[in-house]
């Protein structure tokens, strides 16, 4: 009886935490099941990038800009990746709804129907200026935007992607057309692109939170970027 009672307590108590982390909706428990597939898709561009800038193949100089297609006919990429990229054609212009799939500088995952659906677009995002005060600008970020159906678990994506990557990235959570932004000498996106609830350690033991109101709506849109703090900052400039 009191082992009966003992597991009564825990099926409950995993109930109520689940209604309290998931809302009692089943759309959550499919974000988090979805969440697996966009980390995946994230890892294979970052490895790609990883490869492409350690070699110098990552131009963005004012006049070159690199872009994934180039990456693609290269073969950074894996193959089904590579051959879905290297047929693309004209100028990518991100902007938060609009479909870029097919465009130069847009990888639509596969793992979500690929261009087809244009429901997770992933783009390459690099400054074309090099910061005097830091050279860890020179790290290319990638920007996501999670549109059609993961575009209803988009927030909640957003956060628990920008909760799990947080040892190993730093996120622009404001991104809305890619444009990079200046990290610092720790690597990290700044005050301004970061929510109120996130303290990074800026410089030595000097730490300063974000300015981004939790109440803000680029928080919950489904588009941020990403740059890992492993990937080298060495874009040509």
């Amino acid at each position: 009886m009191p082992q009966l009672i003992a597991m009564v307590i825990v099926v409950v108590g995993a109930m109520i935490y689940m209604f309290q982390t998931f809302g009692g909706t089943g759309d959550k428990i499919e974000g988090i099941a979805q969440k697996t597939s966009i980390v995946t898709e994230i890892n294979n561009v970052r490895n790609g990038l990883q490869l492409a800038v350690r070699a110098g193949d990552i131009v963005n100089d004012g006049t070159t800009l690199t872009t994934l297609k180039d990456l693609a006919d290269l073969g950074y990429f894996a193959d089904q990746m590579n051959t879905e990229i290297s047929n693309n054609v004209g100028a990518t212009t991100p902007a938060a709804g609009t479909d870029t799939s097919g465009t130069l500088n847009t990888y639509s995952a596969i793992s979500f129907g690929g261009e087809d659906t244009g429901t997770m677009l992933l783009n390459l995002v690099t400054n074309d200026t090099e910061d005097t005060t830091t050279t860890i600008s020179n790290r290319p970020g990638i920007r996501v935007e999670l549109r059609g159906v993961l575009a209803d678990n988009g927030g909640f994506l957003e956060s628990q992607l920008a909760t799990d990557l947080s040892s190993i990235a730093t996120i622009d959570r404001t991104t809305v057309n890619g444009t990079a932004v200046v990290l610092d000498v720790n690597g990290n996106a700044p005050a301004a692109n970061r929510p109120t609830t996130e303290t990074v350690t800026t410089t030595g033991t000097t730490t300063a939170a974000g300015t981004v109101a939790t109440t803000n709506a680029l928080l919950t849109d489904g588009i941020f970027t990403v740059y890992f703090k492993d990937t080298p900052a060495n874009v040509e400039q």
